[in-house]
């Protein structure tokens, strides 16, 4: 079984598997990671603990052991394959599907009623009416090829969205993810008895379009439990969406007036203990509110203000 290669060194007691390296003075922990170090048959000689008190800190591990350990690593080995090859089949299967979503289009229904722009916290009086809602997806589920929920999210509130048949095997749809930015089209109806959504409705899609795409695999692709402190900064603005922002307790600067905050000392550097929670939250505004506004809404909006001064002023001259 041992190949004329340098031995490979374990020891229970002085071994670590994670930061050995194999040789005399870093030894391995376990003779099944010297094997893994190795990563084919047939073994160098791999060194154990001399059971026998004869001067000798290593010896040749027992041909028992070596044969016990070796079907461990060769079932190790096969699950790999079988991984590695189930991943490589998954991932045809994917891009075939992605190839064929290409040639899948979806299309507006012109026999439709026009639909209604709205926000989601006025879905539940626009109920059983043809709406047009834009949001982020909060939440993405698939179920089976042939049926998509997602959950919107405006600022205003939150949406359960229906996605069926084609609406959801279009390229678009088969790449959506978290945190992407899209618009959809249909009608808001209760849900049956039994089940459960935001509101207790649904909107039922009869289409949508992409406004913005999110990063590959989404949000939680970017930030996980795992993601370095850097990264973490880099996508502050993406890592504090959700359902509730926390604000910070302790400040480095007097936003409120020195006087009324309570000064203390913090690891070595001056801090305070803010009153209100107000500056941080309006720098939180972008990435949990609703913060855009399309140019026909804009306009109105300018169009209102401007008919409102002109007609408080001109019932303040006559007044």
């Amino acid at each position: 079984m041992a190949s004329t290669g340098e031995a490979i060194y374990t020891s229970e007691t002085l071994g670590n598997d994670e930061s050995g390296d194999g040789t005399e003075s870093k030894p391995y922990k376990t003779v099944i990671q010297a094997m893994r170090h190795a990563g084919k048959e047939p073994f160098p000689t791999i060194m154990a603990d001399c059971v026998k008190a004869e001067g000798k800190q290593f010896e040749p591990v027992s041909k028992s052991q070596l044969k016990k350990v070796t079907k461990i690593w060769q079932r190790e080995q096969n699950k790999s394959s079988d991984k590695e090859k189930r991943e490589k089949e998954d991932m045809e299967k994917r891009m075939k599907n992605l190839e064929e979503a290409k040639d899948i289009k979806i299309t507006q229904d012109a026999s439709l009623p026009a639909p209604k722009k709205i926000k989601i916290r006025d879905t539940v009086t626009n109920r059983n009416t043809r709406v047009k809602i834009s949001g982020w997806v909060h939440r993405c589920r698939r179920q089976g090829k042939n049926l998509m929920f997602i959950v919107l999210r405006d600022g205003t509130g939150f949406l359960q969205c229906v996605l069926s048949d084609t609406l959801c095997q279009t390229y678009d749809a088969l790449l959506l993810a978290t945190e992407a930015a899209i618009t959809v089209w249909g009608v808001v109806q209760e849900v049956p008895e039994g089940k459960n959504a935001p509101d207790g409705h649904e909107l039922t899609a009869d289409y949508w379009e992409l406004v913005g795409p999110s990063p590959p695999g989404g949000a939680d692709n970017i930030l996980n439990e795992e993601a370095h402190v850097d990264v973490q900064l880099d996508n502050r603005h993406m890592m504090i969406r959700g359902e509730n922002v926390t604000p910070p307790s302790l400040v480095q600067t007097q936003v409120e007036g020195g006087s009324t905050l309570f000064k203390l000392d913090y690891f070595g550097e001056e801090a305070y203990l803010t009153q209100s929670s107000q500056l941080y939250l309006e720098t939180a505004i972008p990435a949990l509110g609703d913060c855009f506004v399309s140019c026909v809404f804009l306009l109105l909006g300018v169009s209102d203000t401007v008919i409102t001064v002109i007609f408080r002023n001109s019932y303040t001259s006559t007044g």
